[in-house]
């Protein structure tokens, strides 16, 4: 039995097909544009006050709670008497007590110590940001951090 010999003819060169890579670059490229953009999206965006002091965080948030005007609310909540909107990662709560208790449930999955970050729109009158601080402190959060825009 003889075996044959496959060889290609001399000067020729196989093409290599590179539509399979493009396709996984594509998917890699759509994949870290979505998943970029849900690590950067807390629920909303508020104009942070300006500060000269203070530090630069070392680490990422465990959470953020946002305090914002209310967008496109029939009724607003009020918080401390001033129309708001109070977002804890993305999820809106509506009172106090709501706020305290889903604080407490989850400071039961954080690490002990993890920073809770809060983030208030500069325009936003301190009644409204008050009420949102006390439910933190009534929840036991012990690593509480106020965001602001650094101003040279």
């Amino acid at each position: 039995m003889r075996r044959r010999v496959l060889s290609q003819p001399a000067g020729t060169l196989e093409a290599v097909n590179v539509t399979p890579m493009i396709d996984v670059v594509m998917c890699l490229i759509v994949f870290f544009l979505i998943v970029g953009k849900l690590a950067a999206d807390t629920g909303g965006t508020v104009r942070l006050p300006g500060s000269a002091a203070g530090l630069a965080a070392t680490r990422p948030p465990a959470l953020t709670i946002l305090v914002g005007p209310p967008e496109g609310a029939e009724r607003p909540t009020r918080w401390g008497g001033v129309p708001a909107r109070v977002l804890v990662d993305g999820r809106a709560v509506t009172d106090e007590a709501a706020l305290e208790t889903l604080l407490r449930e989850r400071l039961a999955t954080l690490e002990p110590g993890a920073p809770v970050q809060v983030r208030a729109d500069r325009d936003m009158r301190y009644e409204a940001v008050e009420p949102v601080l006390r439910a933190c402190g009534r929840a036991g959060l012990t690593n509480l951090r106020l965001a602001t825009e650094r101003v040279r």
